[in-house]
């Protein structure tokens, strides 16, 4: 299992790093264009909106994975023992829902888009390949949140901050 989910990690960490290298150059080339020629990149903008969707959507199962979903260590780093391991499989369930939720609206909205035939303003790209790319990712990291959500009430994978008072 360890494996086939390091060739995910890999393709996703490849997606993300293609669309962040994509909408730089996309910026370098419409702000060249504007400055240097008078003629913006068309449809910069537009493509650049889609790239930080898919950016943002395919971090989602490796932030889930990692478990480095936003948390308040203020509150968090003073549960210890049984008390931290509830708390944790707690976020890990809220987790779940909210992804799966993210994955089912993403789904009705990929089908919303397919069948209005929505498209971006400038270019014409049709949506819904995007949407749905979106909707499963959403859906993937929902996955990894239930697995993490099981390992967790199985007692495996937990957290192994030291008891308060003990050295590292």
């Amino acid at each position: 299992m360890k494996r086939s989910w390091r060739w995910v990690e890999v393709f996703l960490e490849m997606v993300i790093s293609l669309c962040l290298v994509a909408m730089t150059a996309l910026t370098v080339i419409d702000v060249a264009g504007r400055y240097f020629f008078g003629m913006p990149l068309q449809g910069a903008f537009e493509i650049s909106e889609l790239l930080m969707g898919m950016t943002v959507f395919a971090s989602l199962p490796l932030a889930t994975r990692s478990e480095s979903h936003l948390t308040i260590g203020l509150f968090t780093d003073q549960l210890y023992g049984r008390t931290r391991q509830i708390h944790r499989i707690t976020i890990q369930i809220i987790s779940f829902l909210a992804l799966a939720f993210i994955g089912w609206r993403m789904g009705i909205q990929t089908s919303i888009f397919y069948h209005s035939q929505i498209a971006t303003g400038s270019l014409r790209l049709a949506l819904w390949p995007i949407a749905a790319v979106m909707s499963a990712l959403g859906w993937l990291s929902a996955l990894v949140a239930l697995v993490l959500v099981i390992r967790a009430l199985a007692g495996r994978d937990l957290d192994t901050k030291p008891a308060r008072g003990t050295l590292e």
